[in-house]
């Protein structure tokens, strides 16, 4: 499908400020990674979809970022639109009508944010897409179509808040999403996997089940993410001392957390709080001056992340 630039499963390490040739959505089904639209901080987490605009310089001011794995699909839209539009144009392949396009263009444009919870919706669709075009029957294009038009309006609904997710859960599915939502407020508290099973009410081989299938990780390994983004705004945000962040994010002592953090980000907490406390002016135009990524830029890279991903 011509309007495809690039797609694929794989883990994200390249994660410089840039701009695409067309419209990224981006599913992250394991991982948590901290990017900057437009200079504008937003954490992405496991669960999330993800979407940016042709004209929205993306990346991260960080070296490192812990293990994740994605679902990317990059499209051309009508023009490359150079510059911010309230509205813009899909191609025609896509078959929307010009009022559906002024629709949904205006709900991605005019969005503060561009990362948000992914539906059960959303979970299916993009594993599917990126499996249709990998494939190479001869109505490929036809179905990768249909999975693009579904995946867009479901966005849209996602932005504008019309879908209510709640009620597709199961029991054991609701209550760890309970507990997950309360981790970022309690990460300070010394969990085991036992005690995570208690509060959920249900078996310790049922909670990591669960989780993995919730967020793509391990209950232990999800909490160690967020104590680690907990710790990262922190020390962007607040002048705490390092060893009140360290117990404020289950770390006994200084020094084990600040060997932990370094391992994760690739920088001591002191560097970091120096270095990554958003953008400077210099950096500000800096970011604001970034041309587009070439499609073949675009293409090499994510063919060397699926490369690696199968290694």
């Amino acid at each position: 499908m011509k309007e495809i630039i690039s797609y694929g499963r794989f883990q994200c390490r390249e994660l410089t400020p840039h701009k695409n040739r067309g419209m990224e959505i981006t599913y992250i089904e394991k991982g948590m990674m901290e990017w900057m639209v437009e200079g504008k901080p937003e954490t992405i987490e496991s669960g999330s979809i993800y979407f940016t605009l042709p004209w929205q310089v993306h990346g991260s001011v960080n070296p490192q970022e812990p293990d994740n794995t994605i679902w990317h699909v990059l499209f051309h839209l009508k023009e490359d639109y150079p510059s911010a539009r309230s509205t813009f144009k899909f191609p025609k392949a896509f078959g929307f009508s010009d009022e559906e396009m002024k629709i949904l263009s205006t709900t991605f444009s005019s969005s503060s944010h561009h990362c948000f919870p992914a539906t059960p919706a959303i979970r299916g669709l993009m594993p599917t897409l990126i499996a249709e075009l990998q494939s190479t029957h001869e109505l490929r294009d036809a179905h990768t179509t249909t999975l693009l038009r579904a995946i867009l309006v479901e966005l849209k609904r996602i932005i504008e808040g019309e879908v209510v997710d709640t009620g597709r859960y199961t029991y054991s599915e609701q209550k760890v999403q309970a507990l997950i939502a309360s981790l970022p407020s309690n990460c300070d508290r010394q969990w085991t996997l036992a005690e995570m099973a208690d509060d959920c009410g249900i078996q310790r081989t049922q909670l990591n089940k669960v989780f993995q299938k919730l967020t793509g990780s391990t209950p232990m390994e999800y909490l160690f993410r967020i104590r680690m983004e907990r710790a990262k705004t922190l020390l962007r945000e607040t002048d705490i001392k390092i060893i009140d962040i360290a117990f404020e994010c289950g770390y006994g002592t200084s020094q084990y957390f600040a060997n932990t953090f370094k391992q994760a980000t690739g920088a001591t907490p002191s560097a970091y709080r120096k270095n990554c406390g958003g953008l400077s002016a210099e950096e500000s135009k800096d970011w604001k001056s970034i041309q587009f990524r070439t499609e073949e830029e675009e293409r090499q890279r994510v063919q060397a992340f699926s490369s690696d991903k199968k290694a």
